[in-house]
């Protein structure tokens, strides 16, 4: 049983485990009033360049909330560098007489007056929820209250506390790890995932660029439907990612596996040498320490055991 003083020591001992990940992406729309996005300049046509808006994600973004467009957290980035490639991806498929698969998506465009690009999202294939596609988060994020839906505070589940961009400067936040995620016929397994406090009335998480990363997207304004068509399969992206997102997530949680069993042995030495004056905040803060051990091994342990289903090279798993 996690405590109202155990969770109000957790809010306030974060800071130092936090990774910081940033990137940009192009976006653009077409002569049809369809938007695009991509993380190379040298995939948006030459005509389309000039109108182009370049935009940046980190972990320094506010948190999204009804008043504000949804913004990117502490989340690893997952690449969308496939996207590079998509135009001759194409030509060699269409050569071989291939068609690469296709699912429209109708969404909701208003939360209220803003505008939005809401979509119905099955998680785990159990749980069926409203998110928000939002290309400024390189990660999927969730609210408290679906991730109680999907059990995700449950014993069995990775619940690693950590700290989010937040409004006015960071916020607790929780990371976990979701099998699935599946918006019609657009697929996507292994999500790491934030969760953190209400976002709207109207969604319940947002979609970001990890989601994508194997699919090229486009969202049709006029007939309210959001395009996936996949990418074709890259051998060297065991899993359907890329060397970065490996290395960045196996550096994330064994990092912050370490930096928690460091400070658990800091104040273990500590209570034992004061066992005569040690304090009840000492103690809670090494249970807390202690817990935080156990959350990231279970999200590292998970993270290794889809890196040995999937291949993936040793040296990316160095950390």
């Amino acid at each position: 049983m996690i405590t109202r003083s155990f969770v109000c020591f957790a809010t306030a001992s974060l800071l130092f485990c936090s990774s910081v990940y940033a990137g940009e992406y192009f976006k653009w729309t077409d002569e049809s009033g369809n938007l695009h996005f991509s993380d190379s300049l040298g995939n948006v046509p030459e005509k389309y360049r000039r109108q182009i808006e370049t935009k940046k994600f980190d972990n320094e973004e506010p948190e999204p909330s009804p008043t504000s467009e949804p913004s990117s957290l502490s989340t690893p980035q997952e690449s969308l560098k496939k996207a590079r490639n998509l135009k001759k991806s194409r030509g060699d498929e269409e050569g071989e007489g291939k068609q690469p698969k296709r699912y429209e998506v109708a969404y909701k465009p208003y939360e209220g007056s803003a505008k939005r690009v809401i979509v119905s999202v099955l998680i785990n294939g159990t749980v069926t929820a409203p998110m928000a596609i939002d290309t400024g988060a390189p990660g999927t994020i969730l609210s408290v209250s679906l991730a109680r839906k999907l059990g995700l505070f449950d014993e069995s589940h990775g619940r690693l506390f950590t700290m989010a961009g937040g409004i006015g400067g960071r916020a607790p936040a929780v990371r976990s790890i979701i099998d699935t995620i599946q918006v019609g016929g657009a697929r996507t397994v292994f999500v790491p995932t934030t969760i953190i406090k209400k976002m709207s009335d109207s969604f319940e998480g947002l979609l970001g660029l990890d989601f994508v990363a194997n699919y090229s997207v486009t969202i049709d304004v006029r007939r309210k439907v959001v395009i996936f068509e996949e990418l074709p399969i890259e051998p060297d992206h065991p899993g359907g990612h890329d060397q970065e997102w490996w290395t960045a997530l196996f550096k994330e949680f064994a990092s912050s596996r370490t930096a928690w069993k460091d400070y658990s042995e800091l104040l273990d030495k500590k209570i034992r040498e004061s066992m005569s004056s040690v304090g009840n905040e000492d103690i809670e803060k090494k249970d807390f320490a202690d817990y935080q051990c156990r959350e990231v091994g279970k999200l590292f342990d998970k993270l290794n055991r889809y890196a040995v289903q999937n291949a993936v090279p040793m040296h990316w798993r160095t950390y």
